[in-house]
């Protein structure tokens, strides 16, 4: 089959719609994503960009859940996660600073509850990618969600499944 132009152009449209797909428009997804837990905290900053659509529904999410949140906008993501000290293996699309732990990606409230319950000695947690089925990603899913820990050494390890 030969390639063509317009073969080419579908192609490369088809995979640009189904990578924007992880940032669609989720905002119904929120309500299935309810928490009657409670934190030693009130409000947390997030650091994301401004272009990222997910990133606000993770706001949503935290603010729907009662978090007061402090959105810090940036171009330089990469810059920000290199200096609060997130590993490349925990990196997610946003970064939170809650309490005096880091909260990396899409990770549901229920993780941060045990995070704080526990007090491990790392520097956070994180759900590392966009993973599917994940609060401002989708609907929870059939299995468990699972979330990892990080230390100021970089190590990534498991932290729970929610």
């Amino acid at each position: 089959m030969d390639t063509t132009r317009r073969r080419l152009c579908a192609t490369g449209a088809t995979f640009a719609v189904a990578a924007l797909a992880g940032c669609a428009d989720r905002s119904s997804d929120t309500d299935e994503w309810a928490w009657s837990g409670s934190l030693p905290v009130d409000s947390v900053v997030q650091h994301h960009d401004p272009s990222c659509g997910c990133c606000s529904e993770y706001v949503d999410y935290l603010e729907t859940n009662g978090l007061d949140v402090d959105v810090r906008e940036t171009d330089d993501l990469d810059a920000v996660k290199a200096d609060l000290g997130v590993p490349d293996d925990a990196e997610s699309c946003h970064t939170l600073e809650v309490g005096d732990y880091l909260v990396e990606g899409h990770v549901p409230l229920e993780a941060f509850e045990e995070l704080f319950a526990d007090e491990p000695d790392v520097s956070g947690i994180a759900a590392p990618g966009m993973p599917e089925h994940s609060p401002g990603m989708g609907p929870p899913g059939d299995g468990p969600l699972s979330i990892y820990a990080f230390d100021s050494s970089g190590e990534v390890f498991e932290f729970t499944d929610v």
